[in-house]
């Protein structure tokens, strides 16, 4: 009997020992069930929010004002409006951002660096004209030994004072026009075949161009600046420019094409042309003080260059009612490097259009809807600084959107960045003016930049460490991209 009541104990002990397991056992799948369901259940709340979230960017995109009314321009920044009054947001954004960071900018930037006076020293040293050269031999240094596909003019020039000269005085054999872009120049033919365009003068040194940053005639003192303003920036990649004055009558009109002869004319005492261009034209002449017409010299370069052009990627549309596609696209460099031509892991070519924003943002050039590269078997040939007449334009405003480049890309050459922080503390100005007054004495002629430009540059180079200082906040300043790729 007790046998028996131990086994019934024994067996109900066990049945209920397995009871609780398969009541424990229902209770995980349970909660496992219900966990499964909560995954599937988050899951699809995500993707539903995905759809939902790229619906509406689609919507904006499709929505992007596109359009511009007017033109606005402030004291420091240009920003162009649509109809409603609105520009493109990112644009303000970081335009915003860039003047945030200029209030923020280290006392280091705003410190004179004593090292630049090493820099001046040399380039004021080049000036200098040798004595006893024979005027036969000095021409085949430009044209032969300097010009190759990274540079115009190499870092060390001894003979520099001596050509640029040799610019100025060189016999006029031939004089033509030169049908080269939109607006009046002369093509000249000087001594020992060497062969330079005119841009001659129409403006005063202090005029102030109203309107787009790409308004008005070419200004011929900004290609003697731009000249030697590349010096100082170690991008000499700009022509050989001197300022000259031209005898109408007899160093033009007697050497003239009848082409060019049949457009000059007397006006009184003053002789003027109007000459053979797309926009040249009997009612916008340009006219001489008596004679004497000043303008640019600017040297042509050697056929062997074999120049190419190029359609810029930040080119503007010219349009008054339309933006062009980086002006509404903040990722609009990432475009542009998937094309290999711009890639910085194949060339430099990308690196080079950010020099040229930097230094046609110094000189308010915003007109460079090209570029030039010479193209005959030169490993990355770099881009060429040609053409800076629309610079000098008003030293008032500051065209932030000339910069695009710089602070959409984030990307600087090491060696480009390393010479702006040498001219810091307004030395950049005080180094132009020295080397730009030497070319005032020689040619006799008005200083060729106002104090108000001066000004506006070393302004305007303050912004640009500030351009890269909001890039370094970003995290997008990378140090192993910003190396010189040569």
């Amino acid at each position: 009997m007790i046998l028996i009541l131990t086994y019934s104990s024994f067996v109900n002990t066990t049945f209920l020992e397995l009871h609780k397991r398969l009541m424990i056992g229902r209770r995980c799948a349970l909660l496992a069930l219900g966990a499964l369901l909560i995954l599937v259940i988050t899951v699809n709340i995500y993707f539903i929010r995905i759809i939902v979230e790229n619906s509406s960017q689609k919507s904006q995109i499709k929505n992007l004002p596109l359009v511009e009314e007017n033109y606005v321009q402030g004291p420091s920044s240009s920003l162009r409006k649509n109809e409603n009054g609105k520009g493109s947001q990112k644009s303000e954004d970081v335009h915003a951002k860039i003047k945030e960071e200029i209030q923020m900018l280290s006392s280091k930037y705003f410190k004179q660096n004593a090292s630049y006076l090493i820099v001046l020293d040399r380039l004021l040293s080049e000036l200098k004209i040798m004595d006893n050269v024979v005027h036969e031999d000095i021409w085949s240094i430009p044209n032969n030994n300097w010009p190759d596909a990274h540079q115009l003019i190499p870092p060390s020039a001894p003979e520099l004072g001596t050509i640029l000269n040799a610019l100025r005085k060189a016999k006029i054999k031939h004089a033509d026009n030169a049908v080269l872009g939109t607006q009046l120049k002369l093509m000249l033919t000087l001594e020992n075949g060497a062969k330079a365009v005119f841009k001659p003068q129409w403006y005063s040194r202090d005029t102030v161009i109203q309107g787009p940053v790409y308004y008005g005639k070419d200004r011929h003192n900004a290609e003697i600046v731009a000249f030697h303003l590349s010096s100082l920036l170690a991008l000499r990649r700009v022509p050989l420019a001197v300022i000259r004055k031209l005898d109408l009558t007899n160093e033009v009109r007697r050497h003239a094409t009848p082409e060019l002869h049949a457009t000059m004319y007397q006006e009184g005492n003053d002789t003027c042309l109007y000459g053979v261009c797309h926009y040249c034209s009997l009612n916008d002449p340009v006219c001489g003080t008596g004679n004497v017409l000043e303008g640019a010299l600017i040297f042509w370069l050697p056929r062997y260059l074999h120049l190419v052009k190029h359609r810029h990627p930040w080119q503007r549309t010219y349009k008054k009612k339309k933006l062009a596609i980086w002006e509404t696209d903040d990722a609009y460099c990432e475009k542009v490097k998937e094309s290999k031509a711009y890639s910085p892991q194949f060339s430099s070519r990308l690196l080079d259009l950010i020099d040229t924003a930097v230094f046609d943002f110094l000189m308010d050039n915003g007109d460079r809807h090209h570029y030039e590269l010479a193209q005959n078997n030169f490993h990355n040939p770099a881009v060429l600084l040609i053409d800076n007449g629309k610079s000098l334009g008003n030293p008032d405003i500051d065209h932030l959107d000339i910069l695009a480049p710089l602070y959409q890309c984030c990307m600087i050459h090491k060696t480009t960045w390393d010479r702006l922080k040498m001219f810091s503390g307004g030395t950049l100005s005080l180094s132009l003016e020295k080397l730009i007054a030497l070319e005032t004495i020689m040619a006799d002629v008005l200083p060729l930049i106002s104090d108000a430009h001066l000004t506006a540059m070393d302004r305007r180079l303050l912004v640009i460490y500030s351009v890269v200082e909001y890039c370094i906040k970003k995290k997008k300043y990378v140090s192993n991209v910003i190396l010189d790729h040569r």
